[in-house]
């Protein structure tokens, strides 16, 4: 009997010794991540001679927002960057700049002088065994830009900024767009579910577009055909 109770009593020491060494892992605080400071820039946009520019659209780190009746913009959330800035106008040329934002920044843009703009129009048109057909509501995309010098190293390329337009056709298919500039920076694409466009690679650079090379106004008929 006495055997029997050292034994029992070995178990409930090793058994406390156990609840002994089973500590809880303290958990590990959460880290809380300062979020990255942002500011306002704000100004004005003028053309030559001082006259303000209504409809100018400003890009600034990242951030693009468009001038009011009277020239003024305003852009919020900016974060703290250096490097090109810039202000685009259809018939203008396109104000570029270098800026350092570092706090809430004042900073005007001066468009350059009028350049020629263009309209380019057309007419959508499906493919089918009995001739062509117009393709109302198509969706047609253009992108235009001024044929500017680069300006290296904040604007490598030509195009300092695209102006991006969308429309729909009607029901003669028709579609037009004005405000163009001249030259070859002009691309233009077309799509409607159930249509392919049999002109261009879908897969391709550039996607369904193709340049066009605007030197007045300008008619292009785009085709479509049937899935």
């Amino acid at each position: 009997m006495r055997r029997v109770w050292i034994v029992v009593a070995l178990v409930l020491a090793v058994s406390g010794c156990g609840r002994s060494n089973s500590v809880p892992s303290p958990t590990s605080p959460s880290v809380v991540r300062a979020a990255y400071p942002t500011f306002t820039v704000s100004g004005v946009v003028t053309a030559e001679g001082g006259a303000r520019v209504e409809g100018a659209e400003v890009r600034v780190a990242g951030t693009h927002g468009t001038s009011d009746g009277s020239g003024n913009y305003e852009l919020s959330g900016v974060p703290a960057s250096y490097g090109g800035v810039s202000a685009v106008k259809a018939g203008y040329a396109a104000a570029r700049e270098v800026l350092t934002v570092s706090g809430d920044t004042r900073f005007d843009f001066q468009l350059g002088p009028r350049v020629a703009i263009y309209t380019l129009s057309g007419v959508v048109l499906e493919e089918t065994p009995t001739g062509l057909v117009p393709v109302e509501g198509a969706v047609v995309h253009e992108s235009s830009c001024e044929d500017a010098p680069p300006l290296p190293p904040f604007f490598p390329k030509s195009c300092p900024v695209s102006i991006y337009q969308t429309t729909s056709t009607d029901k003669r298919g028709v579609y037009s767009f004005s405000g163009l500039y001249s030259g070859r920076e002009n691309n233009i694409g077309v799509n409607k579910d159930g249509f392919d466009d049999p002109r261009v690679d879908p897969n391709g650079p550039e996607g369904n577009g193709q340049e066009v090379t605007i030197n007045g106004d300008t008619w292009l008929e785009l085709r479509l055909v049937r899935r």
